[in-house]
């Protein structure tokens, strides 16, 4: 009898401690990320799409050098991946975001969940 008393009084203490013990609150990424698509295109061919998962408040600026190789002249990118504009044929990079052209440049662009961006590099 004193065995089961020990045995239950022992499980009792376990369980209780275990109660106490400190839990895990899972936060909620979804409603700290976005999910948006960056299409790239030069002369009009599509050769490269990336559906990708961004932090909330990133400027489109900021995604771009995250997840591609940009390169920059004068605050502009002038590069991406290896696909370089050419001022002497007036070929240059240009971005819309849902099919229109916003009137700030990729920096100061703060995308939204859903936006589907898309970088051409034309003769303009």
């Amino acid at each position: 009898m004193k065995k089961i008393i020990k045995t239950v009084m022992i499980m009792t203490l376990i369980f209780i401690l275990g109660a106490c013990g400190k839990t895990t609150e899972k936060k909620d990424t979804t409603k700290d990320s976005l999910s948006i698509t960056i299409i790239l295109k030069e002369d009009n061919k599509e050769f490269d799409k990336k559906e990708l998962k961004i932090k909330k408040d990133e400027s489109l600026q900021t995604v771009m050098e995250k997840n591609y190789k940009v390169e920059m002249s004068k605050d502009f990118i002038s590069g991406i991946d290896g696909h370089l504009q050419d001022e002497k044929s007036s070929k240059y990079w240009m971005y819309d975001v849902n099919g229109k052209q916003p009137n700030v440049g990729a920096v100061e662009y703060f995308l939204k969940n859903g936006d589907m961006v898309t970088w051409t590099l034309n003769k303009l």
